[in-house]
């Protein structure tokens, strides 16, 4: 795939990602009820409705392509781990923040081929901030409004950085 075809891809997957992060947003600001998945983990109406827009959006856009969700039925390790290339999904990843009404919950899309990632999106519907990137094209965050700025990964000289979670401490 040339820069351009991984621009225009990168392109279309964020527009899904904020697509979803404005549904997201427009239920975040109500009284919207908490459910318990089976794994009881919380589960909104903005898990769904961003679910429903990603599937529907990356459908449209490479519709061979299956589509991992973590609000999809269940398909079988067995089942899944012979797909050579799908979209893996997290359509509000932070629930737990966005029930708390944080701001810290984020859409990721990412497309893995081989078992591995060679493109994704992190899209941030609070500050409109996106960060997203694929193999061989680069990195960037791109501010709402702003032009992207390429970002890496430290040279390995710097001091190591833990990161952890507020609602996963253990």
């Amino acid at each position: 795939m040339s820069n351009s075809e991984q621009q225009e891809m990168l392109d279309a997957i964020l527009a899904i990602a904020r697509n979803a992060g404005s549904a997201i947003l427009e239920i975040y600001d109500t009284e919207f009820s908490v459910e318990k998945k089976d794994d009881q983990s919380p589960l909104t109406a903005a898990d769904l409705a961003a679910h429903t827009l990603i599937v529907s959006g990356l459908s449209k856009l490479e519709p061979q392509l299956p589509v991992l969700s973590e609000e999809s039925s269940h398909v079988p390790f067995a089942e899944r781990s012979q797909w050579p290339e799908y979209w893996l999904v997290d359509p509000l990843d932070g629930t737990k923040e966005f029930i708390r009404r944080n701001g810290e919950f984020t859409v990721n899309i990412a497309l893995i081929r081989d078992h591995q990632p060679v493109l994704g999106v992190v899209h941030v519907p609070v500050t409109g901030l996106d960060y997203y990137g694929a193999q061989g094209f680069g990195s960037y965050r791109c501010a709402a409004g702003q032009a992207p700025v390429s970002i890496r990964v430290g040279s390995g000289n710097e001091a190591a950085r833990v990161v952890g979670s507020k609602s996963h401490l253990g």
